[in-house]
């Protein structure tokens, strides 16, 4: 995606805005663990009601504080990913417009139109998330590693085993997902194709009475984006249930160790509530990057089917200060003439085509306005 970073540039304010607003909610996430652990040491046990207040309205008032820098965040991603993808799509169609005829034959009207469309899609929604998400999910995982190592290091141990076991399941998901997401746009883009030559034929499929081939063909078509897709979300599905699966091995060990800690008076009973809601934050977290890592891998194959619509060079220039020599009168001579937009002779449009036009024989009007 590194070649379509510089669509963001003119939008550099709320690329700044929205990851720094966003750091704000993740302080006040970070900060609620500690708050509640307080009420419970400090307030429940020791029946500190004026306490209990106390904490409560920093509770609230953190809580506010962490809303308004989410809220914030949305506005300004939002306002950088939707402009990215406003100017990528325009330019997209614009490059588009300077094709020659060889050049549609070779993309495909139905891939040039997933492209400007669902590719771009995938790769804006990335853009809006990365800047949410992808800042959320490390700073949070890594503020609650240290917050939980404040609280017990010993317990915080219990991470070591967890995290590389989440972390290998999300690599092989990942590595397998990635292609799966390059079929499933490849069948968007045939089904479009279909669905274009259908919709620009239909006279004509009517006229041969054509219209069971065709829904054969649409239905086959679909039938395959179907299979695909429901490959690729099984895949993505197998994420969440293994990640609860260790969730709740990791809280029932921090109970039980936690709990012995607690016997002994190493700990309070409030530290083991904030040790699990920061060891879930981080198990949250770490889910937010493989799920962002998976957006990431579509939208890599996105971008790389965009790239080669912007890499594409049309087979015919504009010449900018084309000779206007104009001819008034003048024969035209077509000798054998064959023609193909891929200079293939096995592909040829017309073949040996023969005939003279002379003065006054055609006439091209132009529309007529209704």
């Amino acid at each position: 995606m590194g070649k379509l970073y510089s669509y963001l540039k003119p939008y550099w304010k709320a690329v700044l805005l929205a990851p720094l607003l966003m750091l704000v909610e993740v302080a006040m996430d970070l900060l609620q663990p500690r708050l509640i652990a307080s009420i419970i040491n400090e307030g429940i046990l020791k029946q500190d009601l004026i306490h209990i207040r106390n904490i409560g309205i920093l509770m609230v008032g953190a809580a506010i504080i962490g809303l308004l820098g989410g809220i914030g965040c949305i506005i300004f991603a939002s306002k950088a990913g939707y402009s990215f993808g406003a100017d990528l799509r325009t330019d997209l169609f614009d490059k588009i417009q300077s094709f020659s005829f060889r050049n549609l034959d070779d993309f495909k009207t139905g891939s040039l139109i997933t492209r400007l469309t669902n590719d771009i899609v995938q790769i804006q929604n990335v853009v809006i998330a990365s800047l949410r998400m992808l800042i959320r999910a490390p700073f949070l995982a890594i503020g609650s590693f240290i917050m939980a190592l404040t609280i017990s290091p010993k317990l915080s141990l219990i991470l070591i085993v967890i995290i590389p076991i989440l972390a290998v399941v999300l690599l092989i998901v990942i590595r397998k997902a990635f292609p799966l997401f390059r079929k499933v746009q490849s069948k968007i883009d045939n089904l479009n194709t279909v669905l274009q030559e259908n919709f620009s034929g239909i006279r004509v499929v009517k006229a041969f009475v054509r219209t069971d081939f065709e829904e054969y063909r649409f239905g086959n078509e679909n039938d395959e984006l179907m299979d695909i897709t429901i490959k690729a979300t099984r895949l993505i599905a197998l994420i969440i249930p293994i990640m609860m699966f260790l969730l709740n091995i990791t809280v029932v060990a921090i109970i039980w160790f936690g709990g012995l800690q607690v016997w002994e008076g190493v700990i309070e009973i409030g530290d083991i509530v904030a040790l699990i809601n920061y060891i879930t934050q981080i198990l949250f977290s770490l889910l937010m990057v493989g799920m962002m890592l998976m957006f990431v891998s579509r939208a890599k194959a996105s971008t790389e089917r965009i790239n080669e619509v912007l890499e594409a060079e049309p087979n015919i220039e504009n010449i900018n200060n084309p000779k206007k020599d104009a001819v008034k009168f003048g024969e035209v001579l077509f000798d054998d003439v064959s023609f193909s937009y891929s200079n293939s002779i096995d592909n040829l449009v017309l073949k040996n085509i023969n005939f003279v036009a002379k003065p006054g024989q055609i006439d091209l009007p132009e529309p007529v306005a209704p």
